[in-house]
């Protein structure tokens, strides 16, 4: 009888836990939320103002989203994903809400304006007033004002084009406004990093705005990303397109993407896809978000932040010829023509290409040129490209 002698060393080591840095310099302090009721998110009204260079990052000690209190994150406030990193804890237990608005019908032209997205993401289709025809939902998906092939009576929903990894962070697509139905609004992008945990009892939404109960096109869910050691969050995670959809996107999906990351995941809820990961890095981009903004009408220096409403105007002119409309964009290709677009009360819809951009990628300048009739007119910018 033979016998196998093996001989095998065995050492115990210390168990280590898995690290992960977030990035945050801390420089935002503790973002601390604690008085129930909906809050605006609006970086100026901190003091001092929080994000000043605008591309959508804050570097925050901690995060406190305290029971009975609801954070929106709306797209006419922060128009680039949003993305809070915190040194330390993240706890959820209110309501972050980053969710496009709702289809709405309109009866007349100071009530005609595109649906309001959630931060990241892109507006709904205009209602139409009259003559003037309703609008297409915005976004690299956006929906058209009619489903073809299809029913021509409904607008087509948005969809959205990111990827399982949410890099780029990136929101949904409008649906299109049809009739006097403007459409859904896409649901923003959000990115929540922390070098501790991310957890509480609490829900983050980046849903699209529903198509309500009439022709206008549903809105598409937009992106949910969470990175910390630990995530257990135990509200519901929710990027699902609009309700109500009639007319499915050509382009995309209508539901948006949940990516999770940590070395511990508890039990989630999601509404939507749902991807998981061990966090590595968080890819975010070194240039910025696209941005436009109109600097002057008329030589009339415009405020930085419109109302963009027919009750009090943001410029006040007296010409009855071609005023010029200066241009500011940040991130958006050079050589790119912006498209203005203005709703007049008194006059049919305006619609005017500008200059190419020019300057340097971080900061270009175009001009457009345009006449108005008399009374209240709101403009909205538009540039189409591609990102490489």
């Amino acid at each position: 009888m033979k016998y196998l002698l093996i001989l095998f060393l065995c050492a115990v080591l210390p168990v280590t836990a898995q690290t992960f840095n977030s990035g945050s310099t801390g420089a935002d302090g503790a973002l601390n939320l604690t008085t129930p009721g909906t809050v605006v998110f609006d970086p100026k009204t901190f003091s001092p103002p929080l994000d000043p260079d605008g591309d959508g990052i804050y570097h925050f000690t901690t995060i406190t989203i305290a029971a009975g209190v609801t954070v929106r994150l709306r797209g006419d406030i922060i128009n680039v994903p949003v993305i809070w990193l915190a040194q330390g804890a993240v706890q959820i237990n209110g309501v972050i809400d980053s969710s496009g608005q709702d289809g709405f019908s309109a009866n007349n032209t100071t009530q005609r304006t595109n649906t309001i997205p959630g931060a990241g993401g892109y507006a709904g289709g205009y209602p139409g007033v009259g003559s003037n025809p309703a609008g297409a939902g915005l976004g690299p998906a956006g929906g058209r004002t009619s489903c073809i092939p299809g029913d021509p009576n409904y607008g087509e929903s948005g969809g959205f084009l990111g990827n399982q990894f949410a890099v780029p962070l990136t929101g949904g697509s409008g649906g299109g406004g049809r009739f006097s139905w403007a459409g859904g609004a896409g649901g923003g992008a959000i990115l929540v990093a922390s070098s501790v945990s991310i957890g509480g009892a609490g829900q983050i939404k980046a849903n699209g705005g529903a198509r309500t109960s009439s022709t206008g096109g549903a809105g598409a869910g937009g992106a949910i990303r969470l990175v910390a050691p630990i995530v257990n969050i135990t509200g519901t995670l929710n990027v699902s397109g609009g309700a109500s959809n009639y007319c499915g996107p050509t382009v995309g999906t209508l539901n948006g993407v949940v990516r999770v990351e940590a070395f511990q995941i508890g039990s989630l809820s999601v509404s939507g896809p749902l991807y998981t990961a061990t966090p590595y890095g968080l890819f975010i981009s070194s240039t910025g978000s696209p941005a436009l903004r109109v600097v002057s009408v008329g030589g009339v220096p415009v405020a930085t932040s419109p109302t963009g409403t027919f009750t009090i105007p943001d410029v006040t002119v007296n010409s009855s010829s071609p005023l010029p409309v200066a241009i500011e964009a940040a991130n958006v290709p050079i050589g790119t023509v912006v498209t203005l677009t203005i709703f007049s009360e008194n006059g049919p819809d305006i619609v005017a290409q500008s200059t190419a951009l020019a300057g340097t990628l971080a900061a270009s300048t175009a001009t457009a040129n345009v006449t108005l009739p008399s009374g209240f007119s709101k403009g909205f910018l538009k540039a189409t490209f591609t990102q490489p």
